[in-house]
C-alpha cells in the first residue's frame, strides 16, 4: 500500500503556448489553436452564468507599468457587456511590484509570486503588466493572452512601444487580449481560430494604425465585427463543463482518477480523488520555485502528486497516459517512471 503522498517537481525548458497577438505589423500566431489547448474550453468559465455569477479580474503592475484607469474602466465596461455574470464584474488592482524585484527577475516569476486568485465563488482573469527594459534578460515581447496553461491571464509588456503604438491604443490593446479569454474568433469560418481574418475587426492580429495620417490615438480597428460578437454571444449563452473550477488561484481540470491543475507555465498531475487535491502544499511550493529556480529565468514546471494505493495510483496513470495534453501525458511517463525505478508492482 501506498500510505503517503509523493509530490514530484521537474524545471523543463519553457515551452508555454501563449497567443501571438496584436502588432502594428501583424500577429505572432499564424494558424489555429492546438486542440489540446482548446478541447476544454476554459473561456466559458468567463462568459456563462453558471458555476459562477460573477467575475473577479486582479491586475497587478511593477511601479511605473501600471495602466491607466481609463483602460480598466474599458475592459471592465466590455466584460460586463459580454459575460453572463449577474453578479457583477469587479476589476481590481492588485500588487505593485517594485523595479528592482523586476530588475532580476522573469515574468513568469512575477507572476506566480504575486498573483492571489480569485475569492470563493468567482470565476477570474488575471493582468500582469511590467516593463522588460527594466531586465536586460528579457526580450521585448507583444502583449498577449495566455491560452496554455493557465487560459485567464494577460501579460503585457510597456516596454511594447512602437512609435507610440503600445501606450496610445493600450486600452484597445487589452480589450483585444481578454476578448481571446471569452472565446472570440474561436470559429474558424472567419479566421483562424485565434484571430479573426476581417481587416476592420479588433480581433485581427494586426492593428491598422498610421498616425500620420489618422491621428494619435486613432486605429482602423476600435470594434467587433458582427463574427466576433457572435461568437462571445455564443459562448455567453453556453454551459461550462462540469469538470473544470477554481481551486484557489489553480484552474483545475478533473478527470476519472486524476487531475489537473495549472497556473502560468505550471501544470500540476495529481493521481487521486478531488478530496486529496494538495493545494495548500502545492501553493507553498509553487512560491517558492518562483523565488528559487524560475526567478532569474523563464521555465516550464511540471509537478505531479499522488495519493492511494499503488493500484490505484497505477490506475489513474494509465488514464493520464492518455490525457489530451501532452504535458500531462509527460507527467504521467515521468511519474510511472519513478514508480517502476522504486519496484512498484505495475
Amino acid at each position: 500500500m501506498m500510505t503517503k503522498e509523493w509530490l514530484r517537481w521537474l524545471l523543463v525548458g519553457l515551452s508555454a503556448l501563449a497567443g501571438g497577438c496584436a502588432s502594428p505589423a501583424g500577429g505572432l500566431r499564424r494558424g489555429p489553436l492546438p486542440q489540446e489547448v482548446t478541447f476544454w474550453q476554459p473561456w466559458l468559465l468567463n462568459t456563462a452564468r453558471a458555476p459562477y455569477k460573477q467575475l473577479y479580474v486582479e491586475v497587478d503592475a511593477v511601479r511605473g507599468a501600471e495602466p491607466p484607469q481609463e483602460w480598466l474602466d474599458e475592459m471592465g465596461a466590455f466584460l460586463r457587456e459580454q459575460c453572463d455574470k449577474p453578479g457583477g464584474v469587479r476589476v481590481v488592482r492588485g500588487d505593485l511590484i517594485a523595479p528592482e524585484e523586476a530588475a532580476t527577475s522573469s515574468v513568469t516569476s512575477l507572476a506566480l509570486r504575486y498573483l492571489n486568485g480569485p475569492p470563493p465563488g468567482s470565476a477570474y482573469i488575471y493582468v500582469l503588466y511590467y516593463n522588460s527594459a527594466l531586465n536586460p534578460q528579457l526580450k521585448t515581447t507583444n502583449p498577449h493572452a495566455v491560452v496554455f496553461p493557465y487560459p485567464c491571464a494577460v501579460v503585457v509588456d510597456r516596454n511594447y512601444n512602437q512609435a507610440g503604438f503600445g501606450d496610445v491604443l493600450g486600452g484597445l490593446i487589452l480589450k483585444h487580449e481578454v476578448a481571446h479569454l471569452l472565446g472570440a474568433a474561436r470559429d474558424p469560418s472567419h479566421g483562424d481560430g485565434a484571430h479573426c481574418g476581417k481587416r476592420g475587426c479588433l480581433m485581427n492580429p494586426a492593428f491598422e494604425y498610421v498616425p500620420q495620417e489618422r491621428g494619435m490615438g486613432v486605429s482602423l480597428q476600435m470594434t467587433f465585427c458582427e463574427d466576433c460578437l457572435r461568437d462571445m454571444a455564443r459562448w455567453r449563452a453556453a454551459s461550462a463543463p462540469g469538470n473544470l473550477r477554481f481551486q484557489g488561484a489553480y484552474l483545475a481540470r478533473r478527470e476519472a482518477g486524476y487531475s489537473v491543475l495549472t497556473l502560468p507555465n505550471a501544470v500540476h498531475l495529481h493521481l487521486g480523488t478531488e478530496e486529496t487535491l494538495p493545494t495548500g502544499v502545492l501553493w507553498g511550493a509553487m512560491k517558492r520555485a518562483a523565488s528559487g529556480p524560475l526567478k532569474g529565468r523563464e521555465g516550464f514546471i511540471l509537478s505531479s502528486s499522488a495519493t492511494g494505493s499503488t493500484a490505484s495510483v497505477r490506475t489513474a496513470l494509465r488514464l493520464a497516459a492518455k490525457d489530451p495534453v501532452s504535458m500531462v501525458r509527460k507527467s504521467a511517463r515521468l511519474f510511472s517512471t519513478q514508480m517502476d525505478r522504486q519496484g512498484l508492482p505495475p
